[in-house]
């Protein structure tokens, strides 16, 4: 994510050659961010200390704590997809500049991780620690996930 912002708050006024959407990105991706590390920082304090404390038997968050949780997931995605779509499906044109292929193929990879984050988050650790769920997750799920 700091590369992408780094490239919107530096390099992105003197470079020619982006498209007019650029502004765009940069408005919806810093939206995106504030909303992904507000999360992070309420997941820090809400989820991680429950998966610490907890035993097989005594999940003990909240469901209507999950509820905010799931709204923020729904804010990311829903940002994601507005950046997708005015990346024009991060398909690169032969006229942006080096350093705009490369911030649209950040934006890609932050848009991977980001959904690959949600996926375990939903399917793994939040049904561990609210009662009553049950982490649904295959072999075939875990094998074919992409780590870098």
């Amino acid at each position: 994510m700091e590369q992408v912002m780094s490239y919107f708050n530096l390099d992105l006024q003197e470079d020619r050659s982006a498209p007019a959407v650029a502004d765009l990105q940069h408005l919806l991706f810093g939206r995106m961010q504030t909303e992904t590390i507000q999360l992070i920082r309420r997941e820090s304090n809400l989820l991680f200390p429950v998966i610490r404390n907890t035993s097989a038997r005594n999940k003990a968050l909240k469901p209507a704590a999950y509820d905010s949780v799931q709204q923020s997931f729904q804010k990311i995605q829903l940002l994601l997809q507005k950046v997708r779509q005015v990346s024009g499906n991060y398909q690169l044109q032969e006229q942006w500049s080096a350093e705009y292929k490369l911030c649209t193929g950040d934006l890609f990879i932050t848009e991977q991780l980001l959904q690959q984050w949600i996926y375990v988050a939903q399917n793994i650790l939040y049904p561990a620690v609210i009662p009553g769920h049950t982490a649904i997750i295959s072999q075939d799920d875990i094998d074919n996930v992409i780590i870098d």
